[in-house]
C-alpha cells in the first residue's frame, strides 16, 4: 500500500495472482469429472419424475411454488458446503469428506423415494395414494436437493483443484459427463415412456450411477490435508458457511458480478422453458389434458394419452437432441476459447437461447429446434463458470474459490428461483404455457 505525500489518496497494489498448479493427466481428469454424470442424472430425474406428479396433484400455481424448493437448496446449501470444504482440515482431504457425506445422504433419500413410489404403485386407487403421500414426496424432493448439492459443490471444486491451467478442458469434460447423464435419463424416458411411470427403475439407476462414479474418486484421488494459515474455531467456520451466500455476493469482484448477472438472466429464461415444457408440448401441440395423466395407467383417456405423448416428446426426444448438440459443442469449446477468447465466445453463445422468443409461434418443429439450440448457451455458462472465477482470483488453497464458486451457483439457482416464483402469479392470472416462457425471455433480454 502506498500513500501519496500531502494527500489522503490511497493506492492499493494488489498482490500477484498465484500461478496454476501442474495439470493432471487426461485419464485422471476423466476420473474427477465422472461424478458429474450421476449428479446431472439426479437433477434430470428430479425434473422429469416429480414435475408431472406435482402438476397433476396440485393447482398450477401450487406446483410452481413447490418447485421453488429445488433452487432454494442450491442458493443455501451449495455456497455453505463450498466454503466449509475450503477450510476443511480432515486428513481425508478438503473435498472428499463432503462428497462422501452427500453420496450417503443421496442414496438414503432415493431409497425412501423407492418406498413411497412402491406404496403408490401397489395401491388400488393410485391417485388417492399419491395425494395422501404428496406431503412426504415434497419433503423428499427438498431433501434430495440438499443431498445432491452436498455432492455437487465439492465435486466441482475438486476438479478445479487438480486441473491446473487446463480448466476449460477439464470443465468441458465435466459438462460432457453431465450431458451423458441427461442423455441416460431422457433416453430412458424415450424408450419406456413418462418418468412418472418408471420412477422406481430410474431411482435404482441413480443409485448405481452415483456409486460407480463417486467410489473411484473417494478411493484413488489423494488430497493433501489442508493446513490453514490462521486456525479458527469450528463454530466460526460454521458461521462463515451459514452466511456464505451473502458474503459471496458482497465480496464478488466486478468481472464476476457481471458474469453472475448474465447467469441469472440466462437461467431465468431457460428455466422458464424447462419448468413448462411438459405443459407446453403436451397441452398446446398434442391437445392433451394433464389431470391424472401420470396415474391413469391402462385407463387413460385419449386426451391423457396425448398429454403423455407430449411429455415423452419434450422430456425424451427434444432433451436427447439438446444433449447431443451439447456434446458436439463441448468438443470444440476449448479450441474456440483459445482462438477467439472468452469474451467473444461467451457473447455469441447467448444468441441461440434468444430463439426461445419463438414460443408464441405455434409450430412444434420450430419450437423444438429453439429448445435444442439453447444447449449452446447453457453449456457455455456451465462450463466457463469456475475457469472464469480462477482467472480472476488466481490459484491456491487460500484464494476463496469456494466462496465465489458458491456465488456463481447461487446466480444459477436465483434464475430458477425467480422463474418458479413468478410462475404461480402467471398461472393464477390464467396464462397459457407459452406465456411464462415469453415473459422470462423478455426479462432476460432486458
Amino acid at each position: 500500500m502506498a500513500i501519496k505525500s500531502g494527500t489522503t489518496a490511497i493506492t492499493v497494489a494488489l498482490p500477484e495472482l498465484a500461478p496454476p498448479l501442474a495439470t493432471c493427466s487426461l485419464p485422471f481428469m476423466l476420473l474427477l469429472a465422472a461424478p458429474r454424470l450421476a449428479i446431472q442424472m439426479a437433477w434430470a430425474a428430479l425434473w422429469a419424475a416429480f414435475g408431472p406428479q406435482f402438476d397433476n396433484s396440485y393447482a398450477p400455481w401450487a406446483a410452481q411454488l413447490i418447485r421453488v424448493l429445488g433452487p432454494t437448496t442450491g442458493l443455501i446449501v451449495y455456497p455453505m458446503v463450498s466454503v466449509l470444504s475450503d477450510s476443511c482440515r480432515s486428513t481425508y482431504g478438503r473435498r472428499r469428506p463432503y462428497i462422501l457425506g452427500g453420496t450417503v445422504a443421496s442414496i438414503v433419500v432415493w431409497l425412501l423415494m423407492v418406498v413411497v413410489s412402491s406404496v403408490i404403485q401397489a395401491a388400488d386407487d393410485k391417485k388417492a395414494a399419491a395425494d395422501k403421500l404428496s406431503g412426504v414426496a415434497i419433503v423428499l424432493y427438498f431433501l434430495m436437493g440438499v443431498a445432491v448439492n452436498t455432492v455437487q459443490a465439492p465435486a466441482a471444486l475438486l476438479i478445479a483443484d487438480f486441473a491446473g491451467d487446463h480448466q476449460v478442458t477439464a470443465f468441458s469434460l465435466a459438462q460432457a459427463f453431465s450431458i451423458i447423464g441427461s442423455l441416460l435419463v431422457s433416453g430412458f424416458i424415450a424408450l419406456y415412456g413418462p418418468a412418472s411411470n418408471v420412477t422406481i427403475q430410474i431411482l435404482f439407476m441413480l443409485i448405481l450411477a452415483l456409486v460407480v462414479t463417486v467410489l473411484p474418486v473417494l478411493l484413488y484421488v489423494s488430497e493433501t490435508p489442508h493446513v490453514p494459515e490462521v486456525v479458527i474455531s469450528r463454530r466460526q467456520e460454521l458461521k462463515r458457511g451459514v452466511v456464505a451466500f451473502y458474503d459471496g455476493l458482497k465480496y464478488l469482484p466486478r468481472v464476476l458480478a457481471v458474469y453472475c448477472v448474465c447467469f441469472v438472466l440466462a437461467m431465468l429464461g431457460y428455466a422458464s422453458y424447462t419448468g413448462n415444457k411438459n405443459q407446453f408440448f403436451g397441452v398446446l401441440f398434442y391437445d392433451g389434458i394433464a389431470a391424472d395423466a401420470d396415474k391413469c395407467g391402462t385407463h387413460c383417456t385419449d386426451a391423457q394419452l396425448r398429454y403423455n405423448n407430449g411429455t415423452q416428446f419434450a422430456s425424451g426426444t427434444v432433451d436427447t437432441l439438446h444433449s447431443l448438440l451439447g456434446l458436439l459443442y463441448l468438443a470444440v469449446l476449448p479450441t474456440l476459447v483459445r482462438t477467439f477468447g472468452v469474451r467473444r465466445v461467451f457473447t455469441y453463445a447467448m444468441v441461440p437461447q434468444m430463439t426461445l422468443l419463438l414460443a408464441f409461434v405455434r409450430v412444434k418443429e420450430l419450437n423444438a429446434a429453439s429448445a435444442i439450440l439453447s444447449s449452446i448457451t447453457q453449456n457455455t455458462l456451465f462450463t466457463m463458470g469456475i475457469p472464469v472465477v480462477l482467472h480472476v482470483i488466481g490459484y491456491g488453497e487460500a484464494n476463496g474459490l469456494g466462496l465465489f464458486a458458491g456465488a456463481l451457483n447461487s446466480a444459477n439457482c436465483l434464475g430458477q428461483f425467480l422463474t418458479f416464483a413468478l410462475g404461480p402469479l402467471l398461472s393464477w392470472m390464467g396464462a397459457t404455457p407459452e406465456l411464462p416462457i415469453m415473459f422470462d425471455i423478455r426479462m432476460r433480454s432486458l
